[in-house]
């Protein structure tokens, strides 16, 4: 786990959708100490793409 990106990195509270999607991309990226859940998985990993072109 990378806890000094999590430090760094909170989930905003009562976080929109748009947010998770781009905060898990993110983690993923850094730290992936967990899954994306599986309501997300699918935009997250359109956010990454996104995030690599």
């Amino acid at each position: 786990m990378n806890k000094e990106w999590h430090r760094l990195h909170p989930m905003p509270p009562k976080a929109t959708r748009e947010q998770r999607v781009v905060w898990h991309a993110a983690h993923a990226k850094a730290c992936a100490c967990r899954e994306v859940p599986e309501s997300l998985k699918c935009d997250v990993e359109k956010q990454t793409k996104i995030d690599r072109d």
